[in-house]
């Protein structure tokens, strides 16, 4: 599925806050931690399965929250 980049902006950036929170966690948990914030955000629950984050998103939060160190 592929957002519009309105629907990745509005839906799925991450506020500083957000990128406060979710980088003081260990490396290996941000990427699913930043998953379930905002998909909670958004629906008002958790994400049941990661298939229901578009390919998209987790494409751009990698360099927001640090990844780049993972091997």
């Amino acid at each position: 599925m592929s957002l519009s980049h309105e629907d990745l902006v509005s839906r799925w950036s991450l506020s500083f806050s957000d990128m406060e929170f979710v980088t003081g966690k260990p490396v290996s948990a941000r990427l699913g931690l930043a998953a379930q914030l905002k998909f909670f955000m958004g629906y008002g629950f958790f994400v049941p399965d990661r298939s229901a984050i578009p390919a998209d998103v987790s494409h751009t939060w990698p360099s927001s929250l640090d990844l780049m160190t993972i091997p």
